[in-house]
């Protein structure tokens, strides 16, 4: 069995007005998203992406269990986010990089990472950093081709021009990482807002001065913060240790069973409670419900629609 101990932080950085990034941390679903889009609709399509996720794992028992599932999920919420878009003309081409960490058995110490953008998964293990995802960027592209280096990558004019986002079209492209999970296995889920003001080495020292999953949430975003905070930073830090326990998630300072965002700075692992977040939710909900079940009808209209 896996035991998951979690911290989670989010930030609206020094440069924007408001916190487009949207998590979720409940007990086997881990989720950052990073929204895009004029006006509210990058926050809008964020917090559609975690919370139709989330709608989805705790209605289904048990959960998510193949890697096929976690696709499967993730194209929902695209469905969603792109209905949504259709409905709003404000919100026309909203969307939202994702990054998830999924524990599909527990039993047998098996997840699954899932990306699409540039929202990134790192696994610290045996003393060493390595990142699990591969950005879906321009920037990327232009690093694999030896065009620039990883760091200048960071600072690059075009580092924002991502090439996969949810909500953009009817279908999706998504990147999954099949993995066993090892005992004092620490896994890192964050927006681009952390890495493209820190560089690896950086996250790799506060990870060895930070053994609290919540205080290393904290100082990644303290760091983003100190080095610019040019976007919005957000950062789930997943601790898993491994025994023959029953298998539980802990989340500093919060109930497990809770979705969270926040532009405030604050460190939060909690519903958000402000009246347009309630709002919001409550108008979706039905969308929600609705959204697996009409997919693929609406994603054959638009194809015809659009050929028309």
């Amino acid at each position: 069995m896996i035991r998951a101990t979690v911290g989670a932080c989010t930030h609206v950085g020094q440069i924007r007005q408001g916190n487009e990034d949207s998590y979720v941390a409940i007990d086997g679903l881990y989720v950052v998203a990073d929204g895009m889009g004029g006006h509210s609709a990058g926050e809008v399509a964020s917090e559609i992406a975690v919370r139709t996720l989330a709608e989805i794992y705790t209605s289904t028992n048990p959960g998510m269990t193949t890697p096929e599932q976690v696709a499967e999920a993730i194209g929902t919420a695209n469905t969603a986010i792109f209905l949504e878009s259709l409905d709003d003309s404000e919100k026309a081409g909203m969307g939202t990089t994702l990054t998830a960490l999924v524990v599909t058995d527990a039993k047998a110490n098996q997840v699954v990472v899932a990306n699409i953008g540039d929202s990134r998964t790192y696994l610290w293990r045996d003393g060493k950093l390595q990142q699990v995802t591969v950005d879906h960027s321009h920037v990327q592209t232009l690093v694999e081709r030896g065009a620039i280096s990883a760091a200048e990558a960071r600072t690059h004019y075009q580092r924002n021009i991502v090439l996969r986002a949810l909500g953009i079209d009817t279908s999706i492209d998504i990147d999954l990482f099949p993995m066993d999970v090892r005992d004092g296995d620490r896994f890192i889920l964050c927006s681009d807002g952390l890495v493209d003001e820190a560089e690896d080495s950086e996250i790799e020292n506060e990870i060895r001065l930070k053994t609290e999953p919540q205080l290393l949430a904290q100082s990644l975003v303290d760091l983003a913060n100190d080095h610019g905070g040019r976007d919005n930073i957000t950062v789930l830090v997943v601790d898993f240790s491994v025994s023959d326990e029953p298998t539980e998630t802990s989340v500093a300072d919060s109930s497990t069973d809770d979705v969270s965002r926040s532009g405030e700075g604050d460190v939060v692992a909690q519903m958000a409670t402000n009246d347009s977040d309630r709002q919001m939710s409550r108008r979706r909900k039905t969308m929600f419900a609705l959204a697996g079940a009409m997919a693929a009808v609406i994603a054959m209209i638009v194809t015809l629609v659009v050929a028309l």
